[in-house]
């Protein structure tokens, strides 16, 4: 009988204290800005070492038609500072790299279902094999649908191997005035490549950017941290269910899983 209880005792407070975590996370973790990375959009992986960069093309047209069922307004990456606090939920949609597949699958979509996104350019790349054209660049940005900014000249971690402060100057606005000579635009959104910054990168890149976009995890974005925003990876494993959960209830897509892998260590 003993036993009995005890089991039962443990089951309550198991129930209880996962309920105090979703709550928790729910109140902290489902934002008002949903801010979503991707690279490539191909039914055929990058490569196989890269092959979960690449997001199935139906998969991401999936996404792009639930946010418009639920009437989630799309925002560009340097529309975040004009942002008001006390507006509605929104998804910032940005692609890394510039693959020429942003071109070509996402950009009909995106036309389809209307929604706006922000391709992080590596400059020294647009009018290569496999990547952005300048044309393609141009034609996007017209259409009021893209808006292309800078993920640096050559894409390399500037945090690593003692860059010089002219060195990362040149990274940063260099491709600031590649890109902007392209598309016509101002270029005032930066992401730093693989997330790699510092003090001294930071202080450069606030000479060139109003935002950049540094690490991908469920940090909350705040308008208080413009030169320090995160991100939420969308990966080839993941799924329309996926996204819905990430979007809708963010905290309990979180507190699974931190159970799943608490109950894993164990």
């Amino acid at each position: 009988m003993a036993g009995r209880l005890k089991y039962f005792v443990a089951v309550i407070v198991v129930f209880l204290i996962t309920e105090i975590l979703l709550y928790l996370c729910g109140q902290y973790i489902n934002p008002k800005v949903l801010i979503y990375m991707y690279h490539s959009v191909s039914d055929e992986p990058l490569s196989l070492e890269e092959s979960e960069l690449s997001v199935i093309p139906a998969e991401f047209e999936k996404q792009l038609a639930y946010f418009s069922k639920r009437e989630i307004p799309t925002l560009f990456a340097d529309e975040l500072p004009d942002r008001s606090s006390d507006e509605a939920r929104c998804v910032v949609l940005t692609f890394d790299d510039g693959y020429e597949d942003n071109y070509t699958e996402v950009f009909p979509l995106l036309k389809k279902y209307n929604c706006k996104a922000t391709i992080f350019m590596i400059a020294s790349l647009i009018d290569t094999p496999g990547y952005l054209s300048s044309e393609q660049i141009r034609e996007m940005t017209d259409s009021g649908l893209v808006s292309i900014q800078s993920h640096t000249v050559y894409h390399l971690p500037m945090a690593l191997g003692g860059w010089s402060y002219e060195a990362i100057d040149y990274e940063l606005g260099e491709s600031k005035r590649i890109i902007e000579d392209i598309s016509g635009r101002p270029v005032t959104a930066l992401a730093m490549p693989n997330g790699s910054y510092d003090p001294k990168v930071i202080e450069v890149a606030e000479k060139y950017y109003n935002v950049a976009f540094t690490g991908t995890d469920f940090r909350v974005y705040s308008p208080d941290e413009l030169m320090d925003i995160h991100r939420v990876g969308i990966y080839r494993r993941h799924r329309l269910s996926d996204v819905r959960r990430l979007t809708d209830n963010r905290g309990v897509y979180f507190a699974k899983r931190f159970l799943q892998k608490l109950v894993g260590a164990a």
